[in-house]
């Protein structure tokens, strides 16, 4: 079972798939809004390799299935350059927006990606499914409150599975707001971890340590309109 290089730089042929994600998010039709970046280069930079410095955090052996779910993935990221450079590991790939999923889904089957699932649902949806706590990493962007980003993940992973929760230079701010949440949710902070360049930007890793209560997630669109 190999276990070393979790954080090893993308192969060849990675290197190959990985240039045509980003050449294929820059040309898709501006009105799946996948990008604001028009320049393969730029998306790559500050995009797919902001994805792949998560890779030191996917503890697991590269040779045995490790089950991850990216929540929120739009146009893939992180959840597609991570599935690339885990080829041995299957990854779900889950959002509310159908247009995003057949794009991601269409680049998966036309480059002979196999270890990726697109799924087309709300999170809170999903996470009362056959998808509950069924996952050993859970990763989420901080597209908005901790809170609202836990709730939504915290269904998905299993006991001591990780929920890695990248996010913006507030990171301190948002732990202390979220402290009930975090009670309330089963899930433990874990640590802070700079991952990208000099931005500032954290990747917040928490552990799930006992089952999620059946409150939880609430109904669709309620952790947004009432944070815990």
């Amino acid at each position: 079972m190999r276990t070393e290089g979790c954080d090893a730089s993308p192969t060849a042929e990675q290197e190959r798939l990985l240039h045509r994600y980003a050449e294929a998010v820059t040309n898709a039709p501006p009105p799946l809004h996948l990008t604001s970046e028009n320049d393969r280069a730029d998306f790559r930079g500050r995009h797919v390799d902001d994805a792949l410095a998560l890779l030191p955090l996917l503890r697991g052996p590269v040779d045995v299935p490790i089950k991850v779910i990216d929540i929120g993935s739009g146009n893939g990221v992180p959840g597609l350059p991570l599935a690339i450079c885990r080829p041995n590991w299957p990854f779900s790939l889950l959002d509310s927006d159908n247009k995003k999923c057949s794009f991601i889904d269409a680049f998966c089957v036309n480059n002979d990606i196999h270890n990726v699932h697109v799924l087309w649902s709300r999170a809170e949806e999903a996470a009362r499914g056959s998808m509950r706590e069924a996952f050993d990493i859970v990763l989420a962007r901080a597209v908005g409150q901790l809170s609202v980003v836990l709730e939504l993940a915290a269904g998905f992973a299993k006991t001591g599975g990780l929920l890695i929760v990248p996010h913006g230079t507030s990171w301190e701010e948002a732990l202390v707001r979220s402290k009930h949440a975090i009670r309330e949710l089963s899930v433990e902070f874990v640590s802070s971890n700079s991952y990208f360049k000099e931005t500032g930007f954290r990747a917040l890793v928490f552990s799930k340590i006992a089952p999620l209560s059946d409150r939880y997630p609430r109904r669709t669109g309620i952790p947004t309109k009432r944070p815990l």
